[in-house]
């Protein structure tokens, strides 16, 4: 589910490789009074997902955020997609063949591709392996069609404006951190002409749609 808290009248639906993690982390200390850490048990790890699952709008209960203060943080769809290259292909090696050698195989995709092959079969690695799916579908999967359904809508850049105005409408303290940072830095210059218009083509609703606010 996203994050609905009741009590302040105030929503957030999250989107993957937009903040999330850290604006899903600031939001479960302003819901229960303090700081989230992982812990673990009955054998098992609890991250900050489990808590707030990022889900598509299709799922979402539209009807629990009747009267709320809605807010979204978007992000250059391009430079999200790079982010996702980066901390779960590079990072996380979520395309390795330890972790995915079977599936990609049977796909014949290669395993650890470099950014341009990456890019170049996309929509064959979303279909193959589900957290890439999860993490690079269109924004718009999780945001829907309308961007008049949210009352706040920000650019990743602006998420200090979010948490100010989270700390008004709530009264809580709670501080955004910068989380799920890992992976190397890379910039939309090193991508050829070609390689932009794919994946201009690729996000071209969120382009449409949510181009503006980014």
């Amino acid at each position: 589910m996203t994050v609905i808290l009741a009590e302040h009248k105030l929503s957030y639906i999250p989107v993957p490789k937009v903040a999330c993690t850290s604006l899903k982390t600031m939001f479960f200390e302003v819901e229960n009074g303090f700081p989230f850490g992982n812990f673990r048990t009955s054998g098992r790890h609890w991250y900050i997902h489990h808590f707030y699952p990022s889900v598509p709008f299709s799922e979402q209960d539209l009807s629990r955020m009747e009267g709320h203060s809605r807010m979204a943080v978007v992000r250059d769809p391009v430079k999200r997609l790079l982010s996702c290259y980066s901390n779960r292909v590079m990072h996380h090696k979520e395309l390795s063949k330890k972790k995915a050698g079977a599936v990609l195989q049977a796909a014949d995709l290669p395993f650890d591709p470099d950014l341009s092959t990456f890019i170049a079969r996309l929509p064959e690695y979303c279909a193959a392996v589900e957290s890439i799916w999860h993490h690079a579908m269109p924004m718009v999967a999780y945001l829907g069609n309308d961007p008049q359904f949210y009352t706040h809508l920000y650019p990743i850049e602006r998420t200090a404006e979010m948490q100010a105005e989270v700390q008004r409408l709530t009264g809580s303290t709670a501080s955004l951190q910068r989380l799920q940072t890992k992976g190397p830095k890379i910039e939309p210059d090193v991508l050829s002409a070609a390689e932009r218009a794919r994946l201009r083509d690729f996000y071209g609703e969120d382009y449409a749609l949510y181009g503006q606010y980014c």
